[in-house]
């Protein structure tokens, strides 16, 4: 498949959780497993379907791993799920293909505002078709940090955000509204979570640390703590305070 017809088959899939829960009235956990909502199984059923119709496999929080085409789409149908069954406005669908190389295209789209970033390995980073590029802060004290997990008081930075959706939060990055983002007090997030936001980011010129040293690009349900900055010294300072304990 070519790059046009993998980023395609994202849209499309994205398009089809939208229109799945534009007409599903339910809400609570599905009881099924521990923290998976019933929203979540209405959009992973209308995600795969359609990506698993193009060709392609997928690897899934809700529904692990089908398919057998070369190209994978690690997705969580709804990152951000407990916002989205609560009614708080910031979650999205996240979508990243990955071949034998990495990264290939990825999609993130806002379920509340409908923005949409992607990226395609080498072609850079765009919020809805707008180029984007990310912060130019390179002092902590500075910087606008999102953060995933509970911080052991301040830590002097200028500001702090925490909204519960790792993809969308990291694009935020990508955009520059963010300077930074990052896991603190042992929080972790996993490959669903994070994959297509570190490759919009990447593609957008920020950098991307793996706080524990663990490899960031794995299909596999594990627990990871990256880190993404804007620029390369913020980057390194924020991961030596996460080292130190500080965080």
């Amino acid at each position: 498949m070519t790059t046009d017809e993998i980023l395609d088959a994202l849209r499309a899939s994205a398009d089809a959780v939208v229109g799945a829960l534009s007409t599903f009235d339910g809400s609570g956990l599905s009881g099924q497993r521990k923290t998976q909502y019933q929203l979540d199984l209405v959009a992973d059923d209308a995600a795969c379907g359609v990506l698993l119709d193009r060709g392609l496999s997928v690897f899934s929080e809700e529904s692990g791993a089908r398919g057998d085409g070369a190209i994978t789409v690690v997705i969580d149908p709804v990152d951000g799920s407990t916002n989205t069954d609560r009614g708080i406005p910031f979650s999205c669908i996240s979508l990243c293909a990955l071949d034998e190389h990495g990264p290939l295209v990825s999609l993130v789209r806002s379920l509340t505002t409908g923005v949409a970033y992607e990226a395609t390995r080498g072609g850079g980073a765009t919020r809805d078709g707008v180029p984007i590029t990310a912060s130019t802060t390179e002092d902590a004290e500075l910087a606008i940090v999102g953060v995933n997990g509970v911080l052991p008081g301040h830590q002097g930075w200028a500001q702090v955000r925490t909204m519960g959706a790792a993809a969308l939060e990291i694009c935020l990055v990508a955009e520059g509204a963010l300077d930074a983002y990052l896991q603190a007090g042992g929080a972790t997030i996993h490959p669903w979570d994070y994959l297509a936001g570190l490759h919009i980011a990447q593609e957008a010129g920020a950098h991307v640390r793996s706080i524990d040293g663990d490899e960031l690009t794995v299909i596999a349900d594990v627990p990871r703590r990256p880190l993404v900055a804007g620029t390369e010294a913020l980057a390194d300072r924020l991961v030596a305070q996460v080292r130190s304990h500080r965080i």
